[in-house]
């Protein structure tokens, strides 16, 4: 698939889920995991944040949504007293495995989503890497908000913010990819094919040439410390100086896992596996010096709803005369 569910975590989730057939599924899982396990930006960012906040031999850890069990593995050569995982998918069991073959016996394996667990283990150390390429699609809201049940009093949260940026697409390269519809040939066209792709969003590698120069805004702050709520919404605004055309925004994201350690995954930080998020329009809005360019921005991440995102695109002409507007919305992203 091309939309950024290409690249979906399976951690913290049912695997029939997503796939009727089982081995097909795992398959999936696998592959992922292997992806993530490569990524040794990720791995060393949360290496450095455990070792910031473990104990040796007093931390209890719980891993929310611990796949493979990597961080868990982590902790416990780290010096954790005991590790409680939480993978409600059959990784659960490829943990177990990993877990033998590497003679790590500290551990304690729950096969239950996090939220349905009645009496938590109390831990000092809660961790749970369940980011998405949009980081919110695997639920990390609700997660989070969650796992302060399993948090004793005092304890260390990882991670414990997260911010989101957005920036104007100046650049037709990722356009003409989405919208290859286009050029199809033989005299025929394909429109509702192309404007069903146009309301997804893709998991890309941006350049830094291919922003607004300047453009990037903050439009989300979350401090996983307290209760979030899902939902969240954004109005921004930019001013250009000269004409140009927009192809879509570009999104990313800045996790704090705790002090002085950051994830990054902007344009022009350390590459990841999450790379970063193409959002496109409908059609390039062509615009004139002197124009606003809007962009209104609604995210559901609620656990029942996966994910859902909506984008109403503005142009305002300087005196405020509208010049262009467009609405897109994931829902009308899918083909029933």
């Amino acid at each position: 698939m091309d939309i950024s569910y290409e690249n979906r975590s399976f951690s913290n989730v049912g695997c029939h889920e997503y796939d009727s057939d089982f081995s097909a599924t795992l398959r999936v899982m696998i592959e992922y995991q292997r992806i993530i396990l490569a990524d040794t930006v990720r791995n060393e960012a949360f290496a450095r944040a455990l070792q910031s906040a473990i104990h040796t031999g007093e931390s209890v850890v719980a891993d929310i949504g611990s796949g493979t069990g990597f961080l868990s593995f982590l902790a416990s050569k780290l010096g954790a007293k005991e590790c409680h995982l939480y993978e409600q998918s059959a990784l659960l069991d490829l943990s177990r495995a990993l877990a033998h073959e590497n003679g790590i016996t500290n551990l304690r394996f729950h096969r239950q989503h996090s939220t349905q667990v009645r009496k938590p283990v109390q831990a000092d150390i809660v961790a749970s890497e369940t980011l998405g390429n949009f980081v919110l699609e695997e639920g990390i809201i609700e997660t989070m908000n969650d796992a302060h049940r399993f948090l004793k009093p005092g304890g260390v949260l990882l991670p414990q913010s997260l911010r989101q940026f957005v920036a104007p697409i100046v650049s037709d390269r990722l356009w003409k990819e989405v919208t290859s519809w286009d050029r199809v040939g033989h005299d025929l066209t394909f429109r509702n094919a192309r404007e069903i792709s146009c309301q997804n969003i893709y998991v890309r590698t941006l350049r830094e040439s291919d922003l607004l120069a300047g453009g990037a805004q903050e439009w989300d702050s979350v401090n996983f410390l307290k209760k979030n709520d899902p939902i969240r919404t954004a109005k921004l605004e930019w001013s250009v100086q000269q004409p140009m055309t927009i192809f879509g925004f570009g999104l990313w994201w800045v996790v704090h896992l705790c002090s002085g350690i950051t994830l990054s995954t902007a344009p022009d930080a350390a590459k990841t596996h999450w790379e970063q998020i193409y959002m496109p329009v409908l059609e390039p809005l062509a615009l004139e010096a002197g124009d606003r360019l809007q962009l209104k921005l609604s995210v559901d991440s609620h656990h029942a709803v996966r994910i859902h995102i909506a984008w109403d695109v503005r142009v305002l002409a300087a005196n405020g005369a509208p010049r262009s507007h467009q609405q897109l919305d994931m829902h009308a992203g899918q083909v029933d």
